[in-house]
This record gives C-alpha cells, structure tokens and sequence, in this order.
C-alpha cells in the first residue's frame, strides 16, 4: 500500500484520492486482518516536516509501520 501526498496536500492511497480528514478511517478500513500492516509513504518535498509528522503519527496511532520513500 502506497500513501502519496502531493505539494497541493491532495492524499492518495494507491492513487486513489482520499479527503485527509478520513485518513485513519481509510488506512483503518485498508489494514484491517494485515497482521504486519506496512505503508509506503511518499511525500512531495514542498510540504513541511510538520505534515509529514501529522501523517507518521496517524499511523503510529494505528500502529502501521510507516517506511518513507526518497528518490535517487
């Protein structure tokens, strides 16, 4: 599962678009049954460490293992 959040803060999940306000209940829906749920997060540079920090602790609360995408 891939979470991407592009530099207008618009939130996709496996490209699908999502309302960031239903973020946990969507990676809740998602990950339920997955006894290791793991994410893929890719995050467009322009955004701040705070939005980052806001998506990261989402899944923390959810206990997602959250891994960050960077490019080469």
């Amino acid at each position: 599962v891939t979470l991407s959040v592009d530099a207008e803060k618009q939130y996709f999940i496996d490209k699908r678009l999502i309302a960031p306000e239903n973020l946990e209940a969507e990676l809740t829906s998602i990950m339920a049954g997955i006894q290791e749920p793991t994410i893929v997060v890719r995050f467009d540079q322009s955004l701040t460490v705070q939005d980052l920090v806001d998506v990261l602790q989402t899944g923390a609360k959810l206990n997602i293992k959250m891994v960050l995408a960077t490019q080469k």
